[in-house]
């Protein structure tokens, strides 16, 4: 009865009024309903197959310590992450096996409290936030610690990958650890400690929590900003060592968001999280670790260890793992074991520093010269206990009346202020402090670069004679300084009192405007300096042969890194020279050598001083000699045309003199002005038995035949003007009497004496080729 008003009886009296559907149309509405119904029961079991694998993450998890799998997946299979070798993990679902107790808040890394923390490349509120025990993840104490190997691991001592040293003078970083060697082992290749240490008191960094704060959870809402302050121009001698570090691969997959990198002194340093990442550090070269500031991280010397720890504040990376830590060894920057230790790296000499010089020898006091805190020839902390002043720390804060060693050790750090006063550690955070004032200081120049123009003459090179540096420059001289040997070339800057070790150096002496066999003449026999602090300078031998007054001489220093003898490389060879002495390259030494500074050198007579000027302060120089005027034919006035007459005598080789010429001399192109001016006398036969004494001030356009070595022979002209005095054979004839006169004339002379070994000078010989 109650299935009457049913709509089922009505539907086929609808349907019989349309038209029927065919067979294939039926088949078609069947396989629709098909597909609809599995892809129904499809989503089901899906649902089911990737909540079984939620739960057996889960399960895997809380049973295993080391290993875990991250949430994301790549299509079905999930990507595993393996922790083995960490030193600690934190997992956020408390466990029963857990370090912690529940209810504890663990640290974001390892002792995070009790560093000095800088946070780089990040923003640093969050991270001070959840160091100070503000909300993160892990601040209500659902997370426990899981404790791994407490002493050293193969993972985490692979994670560092290797050393680095970066300069202002490099363009890449040079490796000084990390190379492989024959037998497949890391090595060090150079030693750092001669070079300079960079500057990092510019970074801020956050103080350790104070030990009131750990009375009780703190709730922190917002921790104050840490800026820096403006960094300090990088000198040219300092140097920046980066460790290059690589994230273990069995869990680089992890979800990780920031890295916290400590070392033993008490120092963390906080950036992103990346696969490959690189870590500046600050060599300390002897003592201990010193105050802490958590400006740049502490290694030393004889070796050490960092903590490397990747962690989240917000979610979890893989799994239920909040952070992940490892322990990484540092190797030892010295080798004190081997026999053929790696040689020291030791800064380019500046313009300045590399110089040569022909005046007496400067004796300097005992001791080492101080250094101010901002000079790039400051040693490093540790290696010149002689100096008087020493180079400031990194540490030192920038109101700091007197500077100290990064390195001192047993001094108590001072009370970090107490984090509760928010308003004060923002003022000091926001201003560290009112930093001295000083007068500005003029930048120095790069290492053997061109001087700058700003800077006055006097700084790269006097303006008379003195010193020069080998700046690639023209200098002058006079030849007898280079034939006495008295000149020598001389390293000077207080960089050399850090050669602990000697400093192998190249000298070459060549003369470039006379060849032998195409080739140009070597001038020297020893090409070998030593460099040490005591003996700095490479004294050039007397020059006899293959010499002479106007020479044209090349000298040139290079750098010699593969010498034996030396134990020191320069910072620009570094590079070059790594795989030859890791292979024993020290058999051909010349293939490694550089040219550091060079100097062109013209001698030249009667015009160069003492010791060097450049060239372009010596010009063109006025030069006086000796030369003696053969007339050949001579127009000469010998009465005053309003006396007596006639009033031209013409005669052939009617007098020779001796004058004194003053010319105009180019010792570049080794050419006189064709113009000379003298002041001389001569004896003249004027026939009829008569004889005059001329005295003349002349001038003689003239045209040189010998020129070379001195050699100042020529023909031309002479017109002068100057008074004679006329005799014959019984006396007196015609008395003195004004003269003027033209002549043609050979004029002998020599602007460069040579001296003979009996003391005599020998004027109008040439001893050239």
């Amino acid at each position: 009865m109650r299935q009457a008003p049913l709509a089922a009886p009505r539907v086929p009296d609808e349907t019989a009024s349309r038209p029927r559907p065919s067979r294939a149309s039926l088949f078609r509405f069947l396989a629709l309903v098909g597909v609809a119904a599995s892809l129904s029961l499809a989503g089901p079991v899906a649902a089911q197959e990737e909540e079984d694998d939620t739960s057996s993450d889960e399960s895997t998890d809380t049973s295993d310590a080391t290993t875990t799998r991250v949430n994301k997946t790549t299509g079905s299979a999930p990507m595993p992450a393996d922790f083995s070798g960490s030193l600690q993990i934190v997992r956020g679902p408390a466990t029963a096996n857990g370090g912690a107790t529940p209810g504890s808040a663990p640290e974001i890394f390892p002792e995070a409290s009790r560093v000095f923390m800088s946070v780089r490349d990040t923003d640093p509120v969050p991270i001070e936030t959840a160091r100070r025990g503000g909300p993160w993840l892990c601040s209500s104490g659902q997370c426990s610690t899981t404790l791994g190997d407490a002493g050293q691991s193969r993972v985490g001592d692979d994670m560092l990958r290797s050393i680095k040293l970066q300069t202002p003078t490099l363009p890449l970083p040079l490796t000084i650890w990390g190379r492989l060697d024959e037998q497949g082992r890391r090595t060090l290749d150079f030693d750092p400690v001669l070079l300079g240490r960079r500057d990092y008191r510019h970074v801020c960094a956050y103080p350790p929590i104070a030990p009131n704060d750990k009375t009780g959870p703190r709730k922190v809402e917002k921790a104050p900003l840490c800026r820096d302050d403006v960094p300090v121009p990088p000198l040219p001698d300092s140097a920046e060592v980066l460790l290059g570090m690589q994230w273990p691969k069995q869990s680089e997959m992890a979800d990780f968001r920031y890295l916290a990198i400590v070392d033993s002194c008490g120092n963390a340093r906080v950036q992103p999280f990346q696969r490959t990442f690189t870590v500046p550090v600050f060599e300390v070269a002897s003592g201990g670790c010193g105050k802490a500031d958590g400006k740049v991280l502490r290694i030393f010397p004889s070796g050490g260890w960092l903590r490397v720890t990747a962690f989240n504040l917000d979610n979890t990376a893989a799994g239920t793992v909040v952070n992940a830590t490892y322990r990484v060894s540092v190797p030892p920057l010295e080798n004190l074991v081997e026999s053929n230790p790696a040689r020291m790296l030791f800064p380019d000499p500046q313009l300045e520093d590399l110089k040569v010089d022909c005046g007496p020898a400067m004796r300097r006091p005992s001791g080492f010269p101080s250094a101010p805190p901002s000079s790039p020839s400051a040693p490093p902390p540790g290696v010149r206990p002689l100096q008087a002043a020493a180079a400031p720390p990194p540490d030192a804060a920038p109101k700091a009346a007197a500077p100290r060693e990064p390195e001192a050790s047993g001094v108590a750090p001072k009370a970090a202020p107490n984090p509760a006063d928010k308003p004060a550690v923002q003022a000091a955070a926001k201003k560290p402090g009112p930093a001295p004032k000083t007068s500005p200081v003029a930048p120095r120049t790069s290492p053997m670069g061109p001087p700058r123009p700003s800077l006055p003459m006097k700084a790269s090179a006097p303006a008379g004679p003195g010193p020069q540096p080998l700046a690639h420059m023209s200098l002058v001289i006079a030849p007898e300084p280079l034939r006495q040997g008295v000149c020598r070339v001389r390293l000077s800057g207080s960089t050399k009192g850090r050669l602990v070790a000697p400093l192998a150096l190249y000298v070459s002496l060549t003369r470039t405007d006379r060849t032998s066999n195409g080739a140009p003449i070597e001038l020297l026999n020893d090409h070998k300096w030593i460099v040490t602090p005591n003996s700095a300078e490479f004294q050039l031998p007397p020059l006899a042969e293959n010499f002479d007054g106007d020479s044209r001489l090349r000298l040139a220093v290079y750098s010699d890194p593969l010498n034996t003898d030396g134990k020191v490389v320069l910072v620009s060879d570094a590079t070059r020279v790594a795989a030859s002495l890791r292979s024993g390259g020290e058999a051909t030494p010349e293939a490694a050598r550089r040219l550091i500074g060079s100097a062109t050198i013209h001698s030249v007579p009667l015009c160069g001083e003492s010791n060097f000027e450049t060239l372009e302060a010596a010009g063109s120089c006025l030069r006086a000699y000796l030369t003696i005027p053969a007339m050949l034919a001579t127009l000469q006035i010998t009465r005053a045309p309003w006396l007596e007459r006639p009033l031209v005598t013409r005669s052939v080789l009617s007098a020779v003199g001796v004058a004194l010429a003053v010319d105009s001399y180019d010792p570049v192109r080794r050419r006189a002005f064709p113009i000379a001016g003298q002041l001389g006398g001569s004896i003249q036969q004027l026939g009829d038995g008569r004889v005059g004494l001329l005295g003349y001030l002349g001038v003689a356009p003239t045209i040189p035949v010998l020129g070379d070595g001195g050699n100042t022979t020529s023909f031309g002209f002479l017109a002068g003007l100057g008074l004679s005095y006329i005799t014959n054979e019984s006396g007196p004839d015609e008395g003195l009497k004004p003269a003027a006169f033209l002549s043609v004339v050979v004029q002998v002379g020599q602007a460069t004496p040579q001296v003979s070994s009996s003391g005599r000078a020998v004027f109008g010989t040439y001893q050239g080729e």
